[in-house]
């Protein structure tokens, strides 16, 4: 008789962890796809770009982070060694 009810105590339990992993996971999806909606909606083509935008100081306006990429000078490669180098 205790040997069973430590069989359903397992069961029980297993079932438990496994329903809240389920709830956790399904949670994240709906946190996931919320943030999805409101990139989307704001014009951000992905969530990197919003990241970027963010960082810029541009959190909701993705056509002033744009514009502001855009004409942002690209550093160019060896432009620190041939200073280096003229001093």
């Amino acid at each position: 008789m205790k040997n069973c009810l430590s069989v359903i105590g397992r069961i029980l339990l297993g079932s438990a962890t496994l329903m809240l992993a389920a709830l956790a996971v399904l949670v994240l999806i709906g946190l996931w796809e919320r943030h999805a909606q409101e990139a989307t909606a704001l014009g951000f083509s992905g969530i990197y770009e919003r990241y970027l935008a963010f960082q810029a100081g541009f959190p909701n306006d993705p056509t002033a982070y744009r514009e502001a990429a855009e004409t942002a000078p690209m550093p160019q490669a060896g432009t620190t060694a041939e200073a280096a180098a003229e001093e």
